[in-house]
């Protein structure tokens, strides 16, 4: 493919090459650049694309996108922002596959994995697993095959190849996340989004976003991009949105909670159709989800009562408040809440099903978002029954230093230990259990790592709970060994 092919409608403000040369890949990473290659220098939090334009000539890049001219002898294309520009740039070098398929963008702090899994899940169960791909934050599925996801919305090198091999496999649809930083960074711009979601808002990645009005206008940005748009209508920020609600009390899309139990959900669906709908999972916030994902298949042509029987067989999303019965007659919840929101949410569900204590492990991540961190201690030590304090992706930071930010908030009278190491913090809070407790595995969810500042290493709570489960102790005493002591 050609340069001038590459650039066709990707905003470059003067091209300074061969329109004519062959391009034989588009990449944002200096170090992933061969020859022939274009290579996007982007600027970004943690660094500048264009202090590695050097690195990609090294490697035979073809040309480059940036800002101004290099200072190395290269061919180069200059873009007012070449974000948008490499986005627009990977999208005709697989052929514009979004151009192909009807495309659903789920943005919002929480829910977003789930009703993208929800209406994939749906779509699947009508028109069969080769129709609708998943992009998302915990899998991309093409043809019924999920593989690892690495991030929310991918870099769109990659974006844009999953849709690529999704298109070209005879899928119709692809459902998708669309993070504020995604969306900042244009990675979903060549894009003409048949129908867009807002779940909901509140504080979430306030590091890159300032304010929450600003990460509210970035995900604003989602709905120029899209035909139809729906958002949450109980939520007190997407309420606001000048467009159809999915709510529990008035909207354009409603759902009345019939039961609520410790295996599934139950309500009835009203919307253009209506439906009697029960799913096997847990929380009033999968009735959210589940809402949100009938109205989609709907507003996509799709009949009521046949989604909501596509949804009959959905037993959630890995790491989405999952329960694992233990063995001593207590019952573990491992859940991704990371956020105030998501964290009193979960806490609250867990609460519900909960017939004895409620034990709360949680950490903060590090190099993310530090206000929520005082939030998130004193939620979890006002409504858990003893809270365990631990690390969560500590990253570059001394996850000393983040436990104690969660202590600032933390109820002091209420019952609550520091166990800095997660490992020790999950056997401890295990061991210590006992019949009918519940135990709140919050903060990691489907990650099956742990990111400190030596990097990442394996780490699984599914693994920890079935460690637990087939040996260990009966007597909820705790022998975790370095972990603080009994609980």
């Amino acid at each position: 493919m050609t340069l001038s092919d590459i650039l066709r409608g990707a905003g470059a403000r003067e091209i300074r090459a061969d329109a004519g040369i062959g391009i034989k890949d588009v990449v944002n990473d200096s170090e992933l650049v061969t020859p022939g290659a274009l290579f996007a220098a982007c600027s970004g939090e943690h660094g500048d694309g264009a202090d590695h334009i050097g690195r990609a000539v090294s490697l035979g890049c073809a040309a480059v996108i940036c800002r101004k001219k290099p200072d190395v002898a290269v061919p180069y294309v200059i873009s007012d922002d070449p974000r948008r520009t490499y986005a627009f740039a990977c999208a005709n070098f697989y052929g514009n596959p979004q151009e192909k398929l009807i495309m659903t963008a789920v943005t919002g702090t929480n829910g977003k994995s789930t009703v993208t899994s929800m209406l994939w899940h749906i779509l699947r169960h009508i028109h069969g697993a080769d129709a609708v791909c998943l992009i998302g934050g915990v899998s991309n599925i093409v043809r019924g095959i999920p593989k690892r996801a690495d991030q929310t919305t991918p870099d769109p090198g990659k974006l844009y190849r999953i849709l690529s091999e999704a298109a070209g496999g005879g899928a119709s649809y692809a459902v998708t996340e669309a993070s504020s930083h995604a969306l900042d960074y244009e990675k979903l711009s060549p894009c003409r989004i048949r129908l867009g979601v807002m779940t909901n808002l509140t504080e979430d990645h306030l590091d890159h976003h300032k304010t929450i009005e600003n990460y509210f206008e970035s995900k604003k940005k989602l709905i120029p991009l899209c035909r139809d748009f729906i958002s949450n209508g109980d939520d007190p920020f997407t309420k606001t949105l000048r467009c159809p609600h999915f709510s529990l009390y008035s909207g354009e899309y409603t759902a009345k909670i019939s039961e609520l139990t410790d295996r599934s959900v139950s309500f009835s669906y009203r919307g253009r159709g209506s439906a009697e709908c029960t799913v096997p999972v847990l929380g009033k916030f999968n009735v959210y989800n589940a809402l949100a994902a009938l109205a989609c298949a709907e507003i996509l042509g799709e009949d009521a009562r046949t989604a909501a029987d596509g949804l009959s067989d959905f037993h959630g999303v890995p790491g989405r408040f999952r329960p694992y019965p233990l063995k001593n007659g207590a019952v573990a919840v491992i859940d991704y809440a990371h956020t105030p929101d998501a964290l009193e949410n979960a806490l609250n569900e867990a609460r519900r099903i909960c017939k004895n204590r409620l034990i709360c492990v949680f950490g903060c991540g590090g190099d993310r978002e530090t206000g929520k961190r005082r939030l998130m201690g004193g939620i979890a030590s006002r409504m858990a029954d003893l809270c365990v304090i631990t690390s969560d992706n500590s990253r570059s930071e001394d996850p000393g230093d983040i436990i104690a930010q969660i202590l600032k908030g933390v109820d002091k009278s209420r019952p609550y230990t520091v166990i800095e190491n997660r490992t020790e913090a999950l056997k401890a809070a295990l061991g210590c259990c006992k019949e009918d407790d519940v135990v709140l595995l919050a903060g990691k969810g489907h990650e099956d790592y742990e990111e400190d500042k030596n990097g990442k290493r394996p780490f699984s709570e599914e693994s920890l709970i079935k460690e637990f489960n087939d040996g260990g102790n009966d007597d909820g005493d705790n022998d975790s060994g370095g972990g603080g002591g009994s609980l």
